[in-house]
């Protein structure tokens, strides 16, 4: 039986993937590459009719958004690569696993001492191919986050009077955000105030392990993306929400309370995308319902800017909120994390 040996032995096809591919270098190279673009982006007219705010800018070139395309096309490809190479460690802890059991099952002496080198080997090889698929993760999330606040710049400069939020979206503060679902707590006895905000003492949580996490819900992730500025799933469209309501300096979402929204949306290079079918639905990670109105696309405001009616959230906590598009011929799905 032969065993990898340094990257000789390295299947053909991966070979390559793991060749020449360094974190550091490769994410400052694209760096270098972004700041050399948008040094040529010119600056944005502003429309002279005063009456609403003027349709995005088509005819200048939204370098911003054209250098994100690239980053997170490369970035995706950064990220199959590191899936090829974990897949392969996988491998190779299998065959660890595998000759393990046969080594214990050896009687000669020398035979385990040359199935155990063997064995230290491959185990050495899966560190290499460990640590360059984490390399390989680490280049993707980098090259990722930094094409999404270029994205981000796109917007605010082809919206420039339509974008408001440029954060994550926040609650409103309100004196009672105390919720059962859709009901608020207007009033309670005494008596029983404890007994509202604590678990029921009828809960056994040996015998409820379903019941326990759909009340309690599910805690979001701690490096969990809440920006507002989104590329779709199959990177067909780049999209931007943010509520419409009064809020210093930024608009802020009310709780249990109707509400609209803007829904700004734009091919790859940053042009609008216009006629849009566009599908909205929502659901709280951990819970069993989701948002508890129906809301939909009403009007197409300006070119790319799409009024969505009808948005209201029963609780605070973590939403996930979808927009299924269908435009120009394809179809994708922009995902939207909130932690309200």
């Amino acid at each position: 039986m032969k065993f990898p040996q340094g990257d000789a032995e390295r299947p053909a096809e991966t070979k390559g993937e793991l060749k020449g591919i360094h974190k550091d270098g490769l994410f400052m190279k694209h760096i270098a590459k972004v700041f050399l673009l948008l040094t040529l982006i010119p600056g944005v007219t502003v429309a002279d009719d005063k009456t609403q705010p003027p349709a995005p800018e088509t005819e200048t070139p939204n370098l911003s958004m054209q250098v994100a395309s690239r980053l997170l096309t490369e970035a995706k490809e950064l990220e199959l690569s590191s899936v090829n190479v974990l897949r392969n460690a996988s491998h190779i802890r299998k065959q660890v696993s595998e000759m393990r059991v046969v080594e214990r099952s050896l009687k000669d002496k020398k035979q385990k001492e040359s199935y155990g080198q063997s064995i230290d080997t491959l185990n050495g090889q899966l560190e290499l191919w460990q640590k360059q698929g984490a390399d390989l993760r680490a280049s993707s999330a980098n090259l990722k986050n930094y094409a999404l606040a270029l994205i981000e710049e796109g917007f605010i400069l082809q919206w420039s009077d339509w974008v408001k939020l440029t954060g994550p979206m926040r609650l409103e503060s309100s004196q009672n955000q105390m919720l059962a679902h859709n009901t608020q707590i207007r009033s309670v006895h005494p008596s029983m105030l404890n007994r509202m905000t604590s678990t029921p003492e009828t809960v056994q949580p040996d015998s409820m392990s379903l019941e326990v996490p759909a009340m309690t819900g599910q805690q979001a992730p701690a490096d969990l993306d809440i920006r507002t500025f989104q590329a779709s799933r199959d990177l067909n469209f780049f999209a931007h929400i943010e509520p419409l309501t009064k809020g210093s300096p930024e608009p802020l979402t009310p709780l249990n309370e109707i509400h609209k929204w803007n829904f700004l949306l734009s091919d790859m290079n940053g042009d609008p995308i216009t006629d849009a079918k566009i599908e909205f639905s929502g659901h709280m990670p951990g819970h069993v319902h989701g948002l508890p109105t129906q809301p939909r696309i009403t009007a197409e405001s300006a070119p790319g800017v799409y009024l969505v009616d009808g948005v209201k959230f029963q609780m605070a906590g973590w939403w996930v909120i979808q927009f299924d598009v269908t435009a120009n011929g394809k179809s994708d799905t922009i995902v939207f994390n909130l932690v309200l």
